[in-house]
């Protein structure tokens, strides 16, 4: 199966998160970073989750297929328990709710990818569920190549998007002056310590 890959933006969104285990806890960690509003079912939580209780809703007991609703923008499915999960999937099925099933890719709505975050930079890597473990291992491999100075790129950058679309009117404008500006390699300017060279090319040029 081929997944269309998409990055939604779920800020201030409703997700449901069955299950406070382990497993929960990775997709709550994710969630938060995203800045969703999360509530989380079951009826045993770990109190690594629990410490996220002013930032989550917790409801302690175990799931009621009158749980799914169609207020949640995403529903996932991490209790552990195969058959537990899979009632959830099919309960979000039936209401063509998006859910995530994380012990059966081939039963989920969407799958979460392997993901590798530097700054605003986001890089997912996915197998299309054939090999979770194949997808860590490509994201080990490009976290050595997609090193912390692409943090400091991106906020450079953050900080001149504004007036550099100002100073240059018209798109083709701002694709030639970000064309040289890529061309002269900011990595590598940043590996070597010149940080200073790239802030005065964004503010001179």
């Amino acid at each position: 199966m081929q997944y269309y890959p998409l990055f939604l933006d779920i800020r201030h969104r409703p997700v449901l998160v069955i299950g406070g285990g382990s497993i929960a806890l990775e997709k709550i960690q994710n969630l938060l970073r995203a800045g969703a509003k999360i509530t989380v079912i079951s009826p045993e939580i770990l109190p690594s989750i629990r410490r996220f209780n002013r930032r989550i809703t917790l409801i302690e007991r175990p799931f009621e297929p009158s749980d799914i609703s169609e207020i949640y923008q995403l529903i996932f499915a991490a209790t552990g328990e195969s058959k537990l999960n899979a009632a959830v999937s099919a309960e979000c099925g039936q209401r063509r709710i998006l859910c995530n099933r994380v012990d059966e890719p081939a039963y989920c709505h969407f799958i979460v990818p392997a993901m590798l975050r530097r700054g605003a930079i986001t890089v997912a890597v996915s197998t299309s569920g054939v090999s979770p473990f194949l997808a860590r291992e490509l994201k080990e491999t490009l976290r050595k190549i997609v090193g912390p100075e692409y943090t400091i790129l991106t906020r450079i950058l953050k900080n001149h998007r504004n007036s550099i679309k100002d100073r240059f009117s018209s798109f083709q404008e701002r694709v030639a002056f970000w064309r040289r500006f890529f061309d002269r390699d900011p990595i590598a300017a940043i590996r070597a310590g010149h940080r200073g060279d790239l802030q005065r090319q964004l503010s001179d040029y």
